[in-house]
């Protein structure tokens, strides 16, 4: 067989790289630390190369992770070709002109922002991406400071479909972007991941770019604003965040419960809210739940998140999930029956982002094997998109019996109240796994386990901490997750 040529790669990349993050389902720092600059640039019969910019990270690849690039292209080829991992140092992030080297998260976000503009060049779009803004650069401004926003076209209410389950959120995202810090201020939409909070944010800031191109637009993870503020302190440079911030004429943050128990972070947010909102500056913020359910947030935060308007999103009913699965469908000119629509409309219930990868999934076995879209192609090609139906008492009761059998834990120990370690770390990665595999909240996950949702926070948040610093440990919770999936 003929190597394939860049077309088809890109599209074999997009879908192994969306079944990787499922597959391996690792904090999405750490997953972009290890995949964020890879590239697969020859397929043949044999063989799958791919390039990433040092020989560092080539190790950890060839060492840790060429087996299960290869396990993973042999479920998209139907073959399975032996991995090569090659270095092309010219991928490599430029290091700051003041000589100081990147941090891990700012590498990360390059990487990604890098690849997706390398996508655009092959004209594929793909909407569970981050979008690539590519920021406006004042030479005379630090890198640490390079994050307006210019406007980009997949991401406006146009493209966002709209339901009963996200009309409200929707509607209060329109009259904020028509009212610029004027009307609602802050907005702040939660929801669960892959339902459209973050297209909203965007949605918003490409209506008021369109009117206004130079408007300072900065958009910010919650987690990324509290470690530009760590090394602001490390290296002395607290002006130059404030000012980066304060001088916003639209602040987005994304996942702003990160800061929640942070105090030094939550003490600087408080300062860059009052002074944005006094100035009649918009802010919009988006979370995974509402801000009487953020632990350790600090009530004066908690009092000017509640001041503005508080949207949430559901998950999309079955309606809005079968215009999602047509439109999707068409875009990607794929011919998919009405029964097979239905039946997809009927399992895939939890987030849009699994709609996305099921469409994808469903094209490249379309590609590669010219079959038709049939029920017997979506059964044996998506099966693990299918299982959303399952009541989720019993996943969870699946959760912990697996947990119990990996890590030799009796149930009873994982649901009791030992405080021994190895008990505790059961109980906690039980905790983990049902809180990254099902839609339950915090307090329901503390009603199950006999505990308030405070402590299911914190020793949720122990387990990604030790997931970032631990690798051991993180190929151990990887092997649960897959023999869960599997069961």
């Amino acid at each position: 067989m003929p190597s394939k040529n860049s077309g088809d790669l890109l599209v074999i990349w997009q879908l192994l790289d969306s079944m990787m993050r499922q597959e391996l389902n690792m904090p999405e720092l750490a997953y972009n630390l290890f995949f964020g600059n890879l590239h697969l640039i020859s397929l043949d019969s044999q063989t799958a190369v791919f390039v990433c910019e040092h020989e560092s990270k080539q190790d950890v690849l060839k060492n840790r992770y060429s087996n299960i690039l290869s396990n993973t292209l042999e479920r998209i080829l139907g073959y399975k070709p032996d991995v090569i991992i090659e270095v092309d140092n010219t991928l490599a992030p430029e290091i700051p002109d003041n000589g100081s080297v990147n941090s891990p998260v700012k590498i990360a976000k390059d990487n990604m922002a890098k690849k997706d503009r390398e996508n655009d060049a092959f004209n594929y779009k793909t909407s569970d991406r981050m979008p690539d803004f590519s920021p406006a650069v004042n030479p005379a401004t630090p890198k640490s400071a390079e994050r307006r926003l210019t406007y980009n076209e997949d991401y406006t209410f146009e493209n966002f479909f709209v339901g009963d389950s996200n009309s409200f959120a929707h509607g209060a995202a329109v009259s904020v972007a028509e009212n610029i810090g004027r009307k609602i201020n802050p907005l702040f939409i939660y929801g669960d991941s892959g339902l459209g909070k973050t297209h909203l944010m965007y949605a918003i800031a490409n209506k008021a770019l369109q009117r206004d191109p130079n408007m300072n637009v900065i958009f910010v993870k919650g987690e990324e604003f509290m470690n530009e503020l760590i090394e602001a302190i490390r290296v002395q440079s607290n002006a130059a965040f404030r000012e980066k911030y304060r001088k916003a004429d639209m602040l987005l943050i994304d996942d702003i419960q990160f800061i929640a128990g942070k105090e030094s972070t939550q003490t600087e947010f408080f300062h860059t809210f009052d002074a944005l909102y006094e100035d009649h500056k918009q802010i919009v913020l988006t979370s995974d739940k509402p801000p009487k359910e953020m632990a350790g947030l600090e009530e004066r935060i908690r009092s000017r998140f509640e001041s503005g308007l508080i949207a949430d999103i559901q998950p999309p009913d079955y309606e809005l999930r079968t215009v999602i699965l047509k439109s999707k469908a068409a875009q990607n000119n794929l011919d998919i029956p009405m029964d097979v629509i239905d039946f997809l409309a009927q399992n895939i219930q939890s987030n849009i982002r699994q709609i996305d990868g099921v469409i994808k999934k469903l094209g490249a076995k379309n590609l590669l094997s010219g079959m038709p879209i049939t029920m017997d192609m979506v059964v044996t090609t998506v099966p693990e998109y299918l299982r959303d139906t399952e009541p989720v008492g019993d996943l969870v009761k699946r959760i912990v019996e697996t947990v119990s059998k990996k890590l030799n834990v009796p149930v009873a120990e994982i649901m009791g109240d030992s405080r021994k370690k190895a008990i505790k770390n059961a109980r906690n990665v039980s905790m983990y796994i049902i809180r990254s595999m099902t839609q339950m909240s915090l307090p329901q996950i503390g009603t199950t386990f006999k505990r308030d949702h405070s402590t299911v926070h914190s020793n949720i948040s122990m387990i990604e901490n030790q997931l970032l610093t631990d690798s051991a440990f993180e190929a151990s919770v990887n092997d649960i997750i897959k023999e869960i999936k599997r069961s």
